[in-house]
C-alpha cells in the first residue's frame, strides 16, 4: 500500500467517524429534547386530570378549560381558585404520579388565591412510594377561601433509564470503533514504515552481495584461462580471493538467518559467570588494528574492579564488536573511541562513545528497530543493514539489561548497557 493510499483511507476514516460523532451528538441532542417534551406533556395531562377531579368533587363539572400553567422547567401552577380538600389533593397527587414514566421527587404548595399566601406545602418522596396510595384523613379541609397549587420537581430527570442504556451502549459502541480505527492506523503505519525498511535492506542486501559476487565471478573467469595452471602464485592468489569472498557472503547470510531466529523468540542464553574487563580487553585487541588503519585511536576507561557478571559471554562480545563496528563506520573524521566499564547506582555499565556524525533526537527510539537506518544523505555509501542495535536490542531484552542512547549531531554518541 502506498503513501498516498494510505492518506486516502486515514482521510475518509476520520471523515466517516467524525460523520458517525457528529450524528450522534444530534440524535442525543434530538433525544434530550423529544424526552423533556414527553416529560412535560405527560405532567400537564397529569395536573390537568388532578384540577378536573377536584372541580368535579366541588361542581360535578370540570369548569377550568386550561388550568395548567408552566412557570419554569422545574415549577408548574395549577390555577383553579376552588375550596380544596388536602385529604383529597394529597391522594391524588401520589397516585396519579405513581406512574413509572414520571414517578419523581416533588413537592407542591397550596395557596390562597385572593392573598397568594403559603397556607400548605407537602414534599413527595417517589423512592418511599410502595404498595398501594392509602387515602389520608388527616389533613385539613380548605374551605375558608379558594385556592390554587403548584408543583416543583427539585430534580427533574433528564433521561429515563432506557435511554441512558442505549446511549451508553453506543458511546461505549463509538469509543470501540475509535479504538479500532486508531489501532488499524497505527498498523497500518507500521507496516508502511517496515515495508519502507525492508525495501532499504533488500538495496543494502544487494549492494553488499554485488561485490563478492562480482570478485568470485572475475576470479573464476581468470581460473578458466588456459594458462594459469602455469602460474601457481596467480592460481593461488585467485583461489584465495573467492575462498574469502565466499566466507563474506557466509557470514553475511549467517547473520541475517541467525537475526531471523531471534526475531521468532527461539534466542537460547549459555549463561556462565565472568568477568568483563578481560572480555573487553580481548575484544580491543582485535579491534585496534581496524581503527588505527583509519588513523583513529581507542581507549579504555575501568572505573571498578567489581566486573563479574552472568551472561551470554558471545552475545555480550557480540554486542560490544557491533557497538564498536557503528562507532567506527558512522564518523566522518578521525575515529576517537572511549570504551568504558564502571559502576553506579543502577548497577555495572558498560558504554562506548564515539567522536562520529550524531543521531538526531528524532531517530532516537526507532535507531533500535529492525532495517531502520538514520537518513544521512551526505554518507549514504556507509554499508550495512539496519539490523546491528536490533540485534543489540534483542540481545539486552533477553538478558533484561537497559539501554541508554546519548548523543549529539557532529558530537558524537554513546551507546551504554546497564546490567543490573
Amino acid at each position: 500500500m502506498n503513501v498516498r493510499t494510505i492518506r486516502w483511507v486515514i482521510a475518509l476514516g476520520i471523515v466517516a467517524i467524525v460523520t458517525i460523532i457528529v450524528s450522534q451528538a444530534f440524535w442525543i441532542r434530538k433525544g434530550l429534547l423529544i424526552n423533556q417534551s414527553n416529560f412535560e406533556n405527560a405532567i400537564t395531562v397529569t395536573l390537568e386530570q388532578v384540577a378536573a377531579k377536584i372541580e368535579i368533587a366541588q361542581h360535578g363539572k370540570k369548569v377550568t378549560s386550561q388550568p395548567v400553567i408552566r412557570i419554569s422547567p422545574h415549577t408548574y401552577l395549577v390555577d383553579i381558585n376552588e375550596p380544596i380538600d388536602l385529604n383529597q389533593l394529597d391522594y391524588l397527587m401520589r397516585s396519579e404520579f405513581s406512574n413509572p414514566f414520571h414517578k419523581v421527587d416533588f413537592i407542591y404548595q397550596v395557596y390562597e388565591s385572593t392573598r397568594d399566601d403559603l397556607v400548605f406545602e407537602q414534599a413527595i418522596t417517589a423512592a418511599t412510594e410502595s404498595g398501594p396510595i392509602v387515602y389520608p384523613t388527616n389533613l385539613p379541609n380548605l374551605t375558608e377561601s379558594t385556592y390554587y397549587f403548584k408543583i416543583n420537581f427539585p430534580q427533574r430527570p433528564i433521561v429515563n433509564s432506557v435511554m441512558l442504556f442505549v446511549w451508553a451502549t453506543s458511546i461505549i459502541a463509538l469509543a470501540v470503533v475509535l479504538a479500532f480505527f486508531g489501532y488499524s492506523i497505527d498498523v497500518i503505519l507500521r507496516q508502511q514504515r517496515l515495508s519502507k525498511f525492508q525495501k532499504n535492506f533488500i538495496n543494502n542486501l544487494a549492494h553488499e552481495f554485488k561485490t563478492p559476487i562480482s570478485t568470485i565471478g572475475i576470479s573464476a573467469d581468470v581460473l578458466l584461462e588456459p594458462d594459469i595452471a602455469a602460474e601457481p602464485e596467480r592460481l593461488k592468489g585467485y583461489a584465495t580471493i573467492i575462498k574469502n569472498e565466499n566466507l563474506r557472503l557466509t557470514g553475511q547470510v549467517s547473520k541475517i538467518l541467525e537475526l531471523a531466529r531471534l526475531e521468532e523468540d527461539e534466542l537460547t542464553l549459555n549463561l556462565e559467570t565472568f568477568h568483563v574487563i578481560p572480555l573487553v580487553d580481548e575484544i580491543i585487541q582485535s579491534f585496534t588494528l581496524r581503527i588505527e588503519e583509519k588513523g583513529g585511536s581507542i581507549m579504555t576507561e575501568f572505573g571498578t574492579d567489581k566486573d563479574v557478571i552472568t551472561a551470554d559471554r558471545v552475545h555480550l562480545q557480540n554486542v560490544i564488536h557491533t557497538l564498536l563496528d557503528n562507532a567506527l563506520k558512522y564518523n566522518d573524521k578521525l575515529p576517537e573511541i572511549t570504551l568504558t566499564v564502571g559502576r553506579d547506582q543502577q548497577g555495572l555499565f558498560i558504554s562506548v562513545a564515539d567522536n562520529g556524525m550524531g543521531i538526531p533526537k528524532e531517530f532516537h527510539r526507532k535507531i533500535f528497530e529492525k532495517f531502520f537506518r538514520v537518513p544521512t544523505g551526505d554518507v549514504h555509501n556507509v554499508k550495512g543493514y539496519g539490523l546491528g542495535l536490533n540485534y543489540v536490542k534483542i540481545i539486552a531484552k533477553a538478558h533484561k539489561w537497559n539501554l541508554r542512547l546519548d548523543s549529539q549531531i557532529k558530537k558524537g554518541s554513546i551507546f551504554t548497557i546497564i546490567i543490573p
